[in-house]
């Protein structure tokens, strides 16, 4: 019996520390490698298109904006790990809540292929950011088969990090598990004043999904014991 006894809490020892070996899943939205710039004052209406490497998104559409060419310009500029999204002022320094600049971004699966995103252990967005901006800073993300709109939130501070959970979108939509594209848009509004927001690590997280023996040696653990308390 005491070899029984070893054997089910052996059995039970190895599953439960390869359920916590099981990794979370974390893929990268935009790894931000590489050389890509874009700026209001060059090309106001202009799109700037990447092919993306390491990323679960096969390309991205991105534009910098403002709303007033006389008081501001915004400029995207991409590279090195990080997206650093700067606005420079062009007129007299004002508050107003008329002065937005925007950094917008589309990601698209490979539709050629038919091969999005697989999103099935979804359970947020989070990235990393860093910012010197005055007025109010914003970021907007939204799924394009989610089942709400957009989702918007404020960030303060200096630097921090945002997470946009899967509660936040209301779940998906009829494409579950597989995405279709996604927007993402940071806008900084009331004022037209020199500055810049970093972004780094923007990541899709995922659920802890159990290493691929540790069901199977729960299982057998089970067995064990449901062996032993009948011959008990």
């Amino acid at each position: 019996m005491r070899t029984q006894t070893f054997i089910s809490s052996m059995v039970l020892s190895v599953a439960c520390v390869s359920a916590a070996n099981a990794a979370v899943v974390y893929d990268t939205i935009d790894p931000f490698t590489d050389a890509a710039f874009d700026s209001s004052a060059t090309a106001p209406n202009g799109v700037v298109t990447s092919t993306l490497t390491g990323s679960i998104y096969e390309s991205r559409f991105m534009r910098a904006r403002t709303n007033s060419s006389t008081s501001s310009s915004s400029s995207i500029t991409i590279g090195s790990g990080s997206m650093v999204f700067g606005v420079t002022r062009v007129g007299a320094a004002s508050t107003s809540v008329g002065a937005n600049q925007t950094a917008e971004f589309d990601y698209f699966p490979n539709y050629t292929g038919l091969s999005g995103p697989n999103f099935t252990n979804f359970t947020s967005i989070t990235f990393n950011f860093a910012s010197n901006f005055d007025g109010i800073l914003k970021c907007r993300i939204s799924f394009f088969d989610a089942v709400n709109g957009p989702v918007e939130k404020t960030m303060t501070g200096a630097s921090g990090s945002m997470t946009f959970s899967l509660a936040d979108f209301g779940g998906f939509g009829e494409n579950t598990p597989s995405m279709d594209g996604m927007n993402i848009t940071f806008t900084r509004s009331s004022s037209n004043a020199d500055g810049s927001l970093t972004i780094t690590n923007l990541l899709a997280n995922g659920a802890v999904v159990p290493a691929p023996g540790a069901i199977a040696l729960l299982g057998a653990a089970g067995l064990v014991g449901a062996a032993r308390r009948r011959r008990d």
